[in-house]
């Protein structure tokens, strides 16, 4: 951390542009246009930049109108941020009075300085000097600002110098290991054999996320392979299975004539994903369009298995396919296999049920192939070849279990090292777990753990049910963690239990801090005790998942604990979730009535984790969406309908609390399926409970969304009886809110006129009783109406007149797309482009939803089209894309911009 007069400061420009505090802590710069400020400042700490060259950077050559004003108004900003005295005012300018060493990019830049002097003499501390510094980079340097000459600038500038040091440490890399060779010694293996050392071609979008992934590759501990979003890790050892390995290998050796399709069955905990995880990664470079996976959820202990729809849906999204052009059940089996006619991919379908779910899936055609894993026999698909697997042989058990337990001479005989391998029923699962409790004390005999094992182990066979040699292992494991001296292992086998009481598939630190009542750190620290004892997997920094027959374990650990510790922790967990839900769409630029829902949300729930970009809480979303929706599923049950844990409520509400939290996020990711799963569990706790109000916002949402698919008719009716429960309940502002979108599921479905009348009547009243924040929105939907039936001097009275009343940053960029809207739509591209501009500056004042920046950048493309500028118009295109690449980067690929689309009424 730099220091700033006495203050620590951290300025982050080597990815998303941010700002930390003096306890790591992201302090509040996250507008678009404020972020863009700062960087311009921190680019050349403690040199003075002019007004002018400012003005320029952020805007061009020719600035906009008050671009002064505004300018100064960023720095207001920034000033009520940072620590007094940090921005100051110099002759015809401004400066930002910090050292270098108080950006990452000074810190950077230092660093491959000193590693550049260093690498003549001193080679080893030249590499380990570049090894401190290029984790700084975490993306794309200068995300999260607008479109502007500073990021395009400054962008290939870094790129430069991040290339500079990466060739800088191939050379050195490599000069060491000719040493080594040179000398006679063991050449020190290197993580980072690919050489990277040439920046990707200039183009757009595409090009944002590529440079993204060389980032994250040059960057990475280990050595990186193709990323493929869900792919397990795989297993840090493998022992044994070179026969099955050479029989997979060949099934898939030529696949351009028939597709192949390798079955693979066997018990739980015998190693079937991970041998196929190993052969999919070992063979992946053979299928040049990618290797897609799913997880069918067959051995899921708490969640229902994937339909067909669901898996299909999940590998068209891993291929691309837009989420707005996701087809609904009846066309999805047509869309999927189109998409893979046109590929070569390898897919691997994960813990399959039986081979009825799997054969919808399997590719039809050559040049592609399928690996399946299950445990019922899967016979008789696509002419699929079939492996069972086995538990290890004899041997093979013992030289895996010393391989996880460390090579010691002297810790044991064959005999003990064969019985301790059966007691673990040479599952390769238990015998890594085992082993890793033996590395755990390298001096221990292997008889001392022998006593133990067989205790447990008849124990287990005698509570019945499934795996007893695996439960044994589990025990054992846990038991030492309890009895260990250090608090985090003590932690970590209290925490194993309550990992079993909720739904959920995985966990971070946050939400485990919930669960226990401790903190992060504490928390962070006993899940990473259970990643060492092989219990708990991590794929990724900060997440961690079990395998599903641990988690099973877990489960049943928890149904033996008392009900009242049950109840407390599932309570925990969802009020920690509702509190981070609700501060999830806090960064957007919302109307007030949205603001204020998630405001009030937030404050009855003040656990949860707290978000300071979009950037940073649509990734996180995407992450729990579906952790959300199988908790809301466990706590819709009855036995959840009494009591008030749930900020004030029982825990049945979790449905309707997380529906309410996340409206703004599902019009953001069109995510449709996952809102109306939540509406009907709401809808049916709501009923059950008789509670009105929890009814009609579950009608509400899901008749908007009927609207939106197409289905205006069913739409309109569950709205109007959302209303009306709504009046009659006194809740007038959620009753304007569910008019305002009846208005456009009337105006979509060809019911213009009524949905002027309705309109206008609801403006009365909105003019009358003061909702102003419905105003805009009301006056958008009338004037389009007006507009399809052709009256266009009535639409654009109204739509000017709008404009001109709306004071807030989210009416004025709302007001300014639709006249973009109606321009284009009569064909007036000038016009067209001047609002399509105006809406993108009154976007960039604060943090807006991607999708409605990307769609200001698509109508101006169209205005640019209509005017004859082809070629500026592709630039808006890519630009459009490349708002979604900066999200993209960080693993959201569902999330597309359609160019050629303008959206409809509403």
């Amino acid at each position: 951390m730099a220091w700033l007069l006495g203050v620590p400061v951290d300025i982050r420009l080597l990815g998303l542009v941010r700002v930390l505090g003096d306890e790591g802590e992201v302090l509040p710069v996250t507008a678009p246009l404020t972020c863009a400020t700062l960087a311009a400042l921190a680019l050349g700490p403690g040199r003075p930049v002019c007004a002018g060259e400012l003005a320029e950077r952020l805007w061009g050559r020719v600035p906009p109108g008050g671009a002064v004003g505004r300018l100064r108004r960023q720095v207001a900003r920034l000033r009520a941020v940072l620590p007094a005295g940090s921005i100051r005012t110099v002759p015809g300018g401004y400066l930002l009075d910090v050292s270098p060493e108080a950006t990452d990019l000074g810190r950077f830049a230092g660093g491959l300085l000193r590693a550049e002097e260093l690498a003549a003499g001193r080679p080893e501390a030249a590499l380990l000097t570049l090894t401190g510094v290029l984790p700084l980079w975490t993306g794309n340097p200068l995300m999260g600002l607008p479109d502007c000459p500073l990021r395009d600038g400054e962008r290939r500038r870094l790129r430069l110098l991040w290339s500079r040091a990466l060739r800088l440490r191939a050379e050195l890399e490599l000069r060491l290991e000719r040493e080594a060779v040179d000398e006679g010694r063991e050449a020190p293996v290197s993580h980072h054999p690919w050489r990277v050392d040439a920046l990707p071609p200039e183009a757009g979008g595409d090009e944002l996320a590529a440079f993204a992934g060389l980032v994250e590759r040059a960057t990475a501990v280990e050595p990186p392979t193709a990323a493929t979003p869900g792919l397990p890790d795989g297993a840090g050892m493998f022992v044994a299975r070179a026969g099955e390995l050479g029989r997979l290998r060949r099934w898939l050796t030529d696949v351009s004539a028939t597709p192949a399709v390798c079955l693979i069955d066997g018990p739980d905990g015998v190693g079937k994903s991970t041998l196929a995880v190993r052969v999919a990664r070992e063979l992946g470079h053979r299928f040049p369009d990618g290797l897609l996976y799913v997880d069918l959820r067959g051995a899921d202990p708490r969640n229902a298995p994937l339909t067909a729809t669901e898996a299909r849906r999940l590998l068209l999204a891993a291929m691309g396919l837009p989420g707005k052009e996701m087809p609904d059940e009846e066309a999805s089996g047509a869309v999927y296999h189109a998409e893979i006619r046109r590929r070569r991919v390898l897919v691997l379908l994960d813990n399959a049920v039986d081979a009825a779910q799997v054969a919808p899936l399997l590719p039809a055609v050559g040049g592609s192939a399928a690996l399946v894993t299950g445990r019922a026999r899967l016979v008789g698909e696509g002419g699929g070849r079939r492996l069972r697997l086995e538990p290890l042989a004899p041997g093979e058990a013992v030289a895996l279990l010393r391989a996880a337990g460390g090579r010691r001479p002297g810790r044991g005989d064959a005999e003990e090292w064969g019985e301790l391998a059966e007691l673990c029923g040479r599952l390769p699962l238990a015998l890594r777990i085992l082993g890793t409790r033996l590395a755990a004390g390298p001096g221990r005999p292997v008889a001392d753990l022998l006593g133990a094992l067989r205790a447990e182990r008849r124990r287990a066979a005698g509570a019945g049910g499934g795996y007893p040699e695996l439960r044994a292992v589990l025990a054992v494991s846990v038991d030492q963690l309890a009895r260990s001296g250090s608090p985090d292992e003590r932690l970590a086998a209290t925490l194993f239990p309550a990992l079993g009481a909720a739904a959920v598939r995985s966990y971070t630190p946050g939400s485990v801090a919930a669960l226990l009542d401790v903190t992060a750190r504490q928390a962070g620290d006993a899940l990473d005790r259970l990643v060492d004892a092989r219990i708990v997997d991590r794929p990724r920094p900060g997440v961690y998942t079990l395998h599903d027959l641990l988690r099973a374990a877990a489960g049943r650990d928890a149904a033996r604990m008392p009900q009242v510790w049950l109840r407390t922790r599932l309570a925990a967990l969802a009020n920690w979730y509702a509190g981070s839900l609700y501060r999830l769409s806090l960064p957007m630029a919302l109307s007030r009535t949205l603001r204020t829902r998630y405001r009030q949300g937030a404050a009855r729930f003040p656990g949860g984790r707290p978000f300071t970009s979009v950037d940073e809480a649509l990734p996180w979303a995407d992450e729990v969406l579906d952790d959300v929706l199988a908790l809301a599923g466990q706590l819709a049950a009855p036995c959840f309908d009494e009591g008030a844990a749930l900020g004030g409520a029982p825990l049945s509400d979790f449905a309707l609390e997380s529906a309410r939290a996340l409206e703004t996020y599902f019009g953001t990711r069109q995510a449709g399926g996952a809102q109306a799963r939540l509406c009907e569990l709401a809808l049916t706790v709501a009923r059950r409970r008789g509670d009105g109000f929890a009814e009609a916002v579950a009608l509400a949402q899901l008749g908007r969304l009927w609207g939106q698919r197409g289905q205006g008719a069913r739409g309109v009716a569950l709205l109007r009886e959302a209303i009306a429960v709504l009046r009659a309940l006194g809740r007038v502002e959620e009753a304007l809110g569910a008019t305002l979108h009846l208005v456009t599921c009337l105006g979509s479905a060809g019911r213009l006129g009524d949905a002027i009348g309705l309109a206008e009547a609801t403006l009365a009243e909105v003019e009358a009783g003061g909702h102003e924040d419905f105003r805009t929105p009301l006056t958008n939907n009338l004037a389009r109406c007006h507009l399809y039936l052709g009256d266009h001097a009535t639409a654009r009275a109204l739509l000017r007149e709008n404009y001109a009343a709306a004071t807030q940053p989210w009416d004025r960029t709302m007001a300014a797309g639709v006249l973009t809207e109606f321009h284009l739509e009569v064909a007036e591209y000038e016009e067209a482009a001047h609002w399509s501009d105006r809406g993108m500056a009154h976007a960039a004042e604060q943090p807006f939803d991607p999708f409605v920046v990307a769609q200001q950048r698509t109508w101006r493309a169209q205005a640019l089209r209509g005017l004859g500028e082809e070629a500026s118009a592709h630039i808006e295109e890519m630009h459009a894309k490349a708002v979604i690449e900066d999200l993209d980067s960080r693993e959201n690929g569902h999330l597309r911009v359609r160019i050629t689309r303008r959206r409809p009424l509403g």
